[in-house]
């Protein structure tokens, strides 16, 4: 049974691509040193497999492994589309979330980018989705699928600031939104995800200036957040979680697992498009599904798992492991893909089918990478892989060091502390920071 709590507010920031590793050069500045003085914090948060954006939000989102969640991957399984669509709308996730639960007892809700929201029943929902296809207008796309007046006060006032998707103008777009929101609307809960960091290191590199730059961006959006709420008398009342949802680890090389299943004659193309398949590489920049479509087929099955067990024994190939259906689902990824593979040190996949088997990742142009030379997906088990999770303000304890936990704790804890709760869920409330 939900309990009645008094009036509070919270505050949710995901930092895409925020790392345990970035920590010691945050501590020095005013925004991240302040969630050290004055709040409780883990710097080793074990991801999600795969550990990708959208598994890895919906599990924040619902104490849920993607495998239960049922967001396994960013886009959904379409072969052959050049872009495929993403996971973008709330239906995809199957079990309930923090979000839902705090609707459920009349709280109001801001999102701002928050991933798998789009068609929710979000108060002010400003939804992470993009116009994939050449008869899609971005603006109508938003509308459609998130609060389409709120939208639009937005885009009146701060739209000249966005260009695109291009960063840091839409984590700029998205910060003075949100800061508005926070100030006009007074929503109980507020989810903000801001991409920035994320964007730098795929197109610059890791530890480049320009993520370095990124770092330094967010430090100054956490203290803007931070004096909104002193300004409007809010910081009594709100309770702030700061986390971050997947690290990243740079990349060398390329695989192009379909090009190898159709020079097996396992995927039929004409004029470079995927005309049938037996079998395809759902890619996942770090790790990859492999599906086969018919799963009666046992000689394809056969065919297919001989194919990886010997790709897997050459390591110029980078396959560093090679799972079945059950030992995937067994570590919380997709149980739908015959296959999930695990890239080793240095190696991605991605999904063409006109490309070597291995490639090395093309050079930059103007000191910007078109495919990405530091990305995520990969195993949360992954040595130094792991995020940060902060936590400060109403009901929370100060200086409390939590070891080790998992994103699957979050939803959990968030739901407790808003006076609800998540039930049948993969994590634990973190109750040794919780003082309510």
């Amino acid at each position: 049974m939900e309990t009645k709590n008094s009036k509070r507010r919270f505050v949710i920031i995901s930092f895409d691509a925020l790392s345990s590793r970035d920590m010691e050069v945050l501590k020095s500045m005013p925004g991240f040193s302040r969630l050290y003085r004055d709040g409780s914090y883990c710097e080793n948060v074990k991801s999600v497999y795969p550990s990708l954006t959208y598994p890895a939000h919906c599990s924040i989102s619902t104490g849920m492994l993607p495998v239960n969640h049922g967001v396994t991957s960013n886009q959904l399984l379409q072969p052959g589309r050049k872009d495929p669509d993403w996971h973008w709308t709330r239906n995809h996730i199957k079990t309930d979330t923090f979000y839902d639960a705090a609707l459920r007892k009349g709280m109001t809700v801001a999102s701002l980018l928050w991933p798998v929201t789009g068609k929710s029943n979000i108060t002010w929902n400003m939804p992470e989705i993009y116009a994939n296809r050449l008869w899609k207008n971005q603006i109508a796309v938003s509308l459609s699928n998130g609060t389409p007046d709120y939208l639009l006060e937005l885009q009146k006032r701060f739209g000249k600031t966005r260009q695109g998707l291009k960063q840091p103008m839409l984590d700029d777009f998205v910060h003075q939104s949100a800061l508005w929101t926070i100030k006009e609307k007074k929503p109980d809960v507020i989810m903000i995800h801001y991409v920035d960091l994320d964007s730098m290191r795929h197109h610059y590199g890791y530890a480049s200036k320009e993520a370095d730059s990124a770092l330094l961006r967010h430090d100054r959006r956490l203290v803007d957040i931070l004096d909104v709420l002193q300004e409007e008398g809010l910081t009594e009342d709100t309770t702030l979680f700061v986390l971050g949802d997947h690290d990243q680890i740079p990349v060398k090389n390329i695989i192009y697992l379909n090009s190898i299943f159709k020079d097996k004659g396992l995927i039929k193309a004409k004029n470079g498009k995927i005309t049938d398949w037996k079998a395809y590489a759902q890619t996942l920049d770090g790790s990859s599904y492999v599906h086969v479509k018919d799963r009666t087929d046992t000689d394809t099955y056969a065919e297919v798992e001989a194919i990886l067990k010997t790709l897997e024994s050459i390591p110029s190939y980078g396959i560093e492991k090679v799972y079945t259906s059950d030992e995937a689902a067994a570590l919380g990824a997709s149980r739908d893909a015959a296959f999930m593979l695990e890239a080793a040190s240095g190696f991605k996949f991605l999904p063409a089918i006109d490309k070597p088997a291995v490639a090395p990742i093309p050079p930059a142009v103007d000191g910007w990478f078109d495919e990405s030379i530091s990305t995520h997906g990969f195993s949360p088990d992954k040595e130094n892989y792991t995020t940060v999770f902060f936590a400060m303000g109403k009901g929370i304890k100060k200086n409390t060091v939590i070891p080790s936990m998992s994103l699957i704790d979050e939803g959990p804890t968030f739901a407790k502390a808003m006076g609800t709760v998540l039930y049948d869920t993969d994590g634990r409330v973190l109750e040794e920071i919780l003082d309510i």
